[in-house]
């Protein structure tokens, strides 16, 4: 029976990985047999002198992740990834350096829309696109998809999909979202 890691190295250890919360940990260290055998079953209790709960043990601090989502996806699509199993496996397998729980990454929404983004046009693009309609707000939008054949590669929910992507362009939020969109 190997030694378990003293409480900094094990500290190190799930860091290194991005574990975030106990669920992440408890996947993490079952996810390998050398893994079960260097980190406890029960850090709280194995570790009691050093614990001073999962924020502190994790180094996370429970917020969204500075990740960027984008590149996490162009990783995904090279590596042929389509489902929530393969990516978690690519993970495990240190092809993708990202926590287990993606829904903690800033702009993260689910793993539909993870997987089909790139089916959508650039956010450059949109704005090409949208602001060549003379629309001013989603009511115009709505109209005009309505009366319109929206192309395949333009979602009928532009916020779902493009509002991060405005928060990053237009941080000082002086503009709506519509008004940027379809306006400048």
């Amino acid at each position: 029976m190997r030694k378990k890691l003293c409480y900094r190295e094990a500290q190190i250890l799930i860091k290194k990985h991005l574990v975030t919360s106990a669920s992440e940990y408890r996947d993490f260290r079952n996810s390998d047999e050398d893994l079960k055998s260097k980190l406890p079953y029960q850090p709280m209790v194995f570790y009691k002198e050093d614990w001073k709960g999962w924020d502190d043990f994790t180094s996370f601090k429970n917020k969204e992740l500075d990740i960027d989502i984008r590149m996490l996806q162009k990783i995904a699509e090279q590596l042929n990834i389509k489902t929530k199993a393969d990516y978690n496996q690519a993970i495990k397998d240190n092809l993708i350096g990202s926590p287990i729980s993606i829904s903690k990454i800033k702009g993260f929404s689910n793993w539909s829309n993870f997987f089909h983004q790139s089916e959508y046009i650039s956010f450059e693009d949109l704005l090409i696109f949208t602001r060549s309609l003379s629309l001013k707000s989603q009511m115009d939008w709505r109209e005009w998809c309505k009366n319109n054949e929206r192309p395949k590669d333009v979602p009928f929910n532009l916020r779902k999909i493009y509002y991060d992507d405005f928060t990053r362009v237009c941080f000082d939020h002086k503009y709506s979202f519509w008004k940027f969109i379809f306006v400048g």
